[in-house]
């Protein structure tokens, strides 16, 4: 395993369930989930972590159909935009038409210099072998990130770390067609590490999960070496990605751009408010997410939390993550992904009816010391 393995997110979907319902926290050591349609309806989760060389597809109708649907349900979320064209008109020649043609033994005289257009309406132009400066994605405060509504998928920037760049979508759906695929890469136990799952592949990986394409992941963040990773396998092995794929790799390409060569870059997700996700909610996620979002992109804060989860906790304490991160589905084998999933969910998920210390089975004071640990000198943003 590489010693900084790839990591995402899945924040825990039974307390976000009874979150979204009653507020109320869900039972220590509950996997309850989310209904599950009977198309959906698969074979239980394996219970061993790690990856395997290939996942088992749904066949029959069902499970085509369920493809199809995921295909199609993200068309309708593109944006279309046309252009325009500018037209000169043609300057007089009555002057020069007053004069009489000269001979022909007699050389023509120099055409005339080009008119200058006047420098008021010239658009200002890169230097020779300098790039046209590239207008990047609103800085936005978290608050005001929380506060906006996008009515197609949108690219925002935190202003606090202008390296964790926010894909809003407008909800669950548009979330999951755009992010599922890559999450079943970089994160879900018991799939490859090592090449994209098909579409019936997916629905089949995330029926035997007993989740909906919704509800898989409520909140998604990515490393920007995670996304180019996945993207390069996809044209290594020419994967047709949907409509929302291939725009979140024009947002990864383009926050890319923004940022200098070598400095790691962060890509989150929240969806808009709605069926599954309450504004309280919507809330929780974002929060938890721009966590990851730092953890990637701030290495002294990685190094704070690897210390933390190392030398601050107890065994008991370690292993209490790792059960609770188990039941949701994350690969425990992966000990950058346990450290990153503790401090979010300890230090940026206020929200009791998401966390709280009955789902690692230990006392309310035991966990809030482990909040003061993590919280004592993290050197971030706020």
């Amino acid at each position: 395993m590489p010693e900084d393995p790839d990591a995402t997110v899945r924040l825990n979907g039974a307390a976000i369930a009874a979150s979204v319902r009653g507020r109320s926290a869900a039972p220590c050591g509950s996997a309850m989930r989310a209904a599950v349609p009977p198309a959906f309806t698969g074979p239980p989760r394996a219970a061993t972590s790690g990856a395997s060389s290939s996942a088992t597809p749904v066949s029959g109708p069902a499970a085509s159909a369920a493809a199809a649907t995921m295909r199609s349900s993200t068309a309708r979320f593109l944006a279309a935009a046309a252009g325009g064209g500018v037209a000169l008109g043609a300057v007089a020649l009555w002057l020069a038409l007053r004069e009489p043609a000269p001979p022909p033994s007699q050389a023509p005289s120099p055409p005339a210099a080009a008119p200058q257009l006047s420098a008021a309406v010239v658009t200002p132009r890169a230097r020779p072998g300098e790039p046209p400066a590239e207008r990047g994605p609103p800085l936005l405060a978290e608050a005001e990130i929380l506060a906006h509504r996008a009515a197609v998928p949108t690219l925002l920037r935190l202003a606090s770390n202008p390296r964790v760049f926010v894909l809003d979508f407008p909800d669950l759906a548009a979330q999951g067609a755009a992010l599922n695929r890559v999450a079943a890469l970089i994160e879900k136990v018991g799939l490859p590490r090592d090449r994209l799952l098909s579409d019936i592949e997916l629905v089949a990986a995330i029926a035997r999960s007993r989740d909906t394409p919704e509800t898989w992941y409520y909140g998604h963040d990515y490393r920007g070496t995670d996304l180019a990773r996945f993207f390069a396998l996809a044209e290594r092995d020419g994967i047709a990605l949907n409509p929302l794929e291939v725009w979140v790799r024009a947002q990864f390409e383009r926050a890319r751009r923004l940022v200098p060569e070598g400095d790691e870059i962060a890509l989150i997700s929240v969806a808009g408010s709605g069926p599954g996700m309450d504004a309280a909610t919507r809330a929780a996620i974002l929060r938890h997410e721009l966590g990851h979002g730092h953890y990637f992109t701030l290495p002294a804060y990685a190094a704070h939390v690897r210390r933390v989860w190392r030398e601050g906790f107890t065994e008991a304490e370690r292993a209490a993550f790792r059960r609770f991160l188990d039941a949701q589905g994350y690969d425990t084998g992966d000990e950058d992904l346990m450290m990153n999933e503790a401090q979010a969910y300890l230090i940026h998920t206020p929200d009791p009816g998401i966390f709280n210390a009955s789902h690692l089975g230990l006392p309310e004071a035991q966990v809030e010391r482990m909040r003061d640990l993590m919280r004592a000198g993290a050197p971030l943003p706020f």
